[in-house]
């Protein structure tokens, strides 16, 4: 009987290895897809919203300034005659 571990012994734990790392590099990319996908409509949804919010404080800001405007515009007439 010899001492020790015999070749394809060695050849058979590496390529049991080779599989392993292997199979968890595959399943890590695929949950590294998911939270990508999962972060970019996050990412999105918060864009729209954001737009959203920003349309509105300038049509709030273009009401204020209308007003303004106007009110320049009739002083500068006042002020002409």
């Amino acid at each position: 009987m010899k001492q020790g571990i015999e070749k394809d012994e060695i050849l058979g734990m590496l390529t049991d290895m080779a599989h392993s790392l292997e199979e968890t590099d595959f399943n890590l990319h695929e949950s590294l897809m998911e939270i990508r996908e999962t972060m970019c409509l996050f990412h999105s949804s918060q864009l729209t919203e954001t737009g959203i919010f920003l349309d509105r404080m300038e049509g709030k800001l273009l009401q204020e300034i209308k007003p303004d405007l106007q009110e320049q515009s009739s002083l500068k007439l006042e002020l002409s005659f």
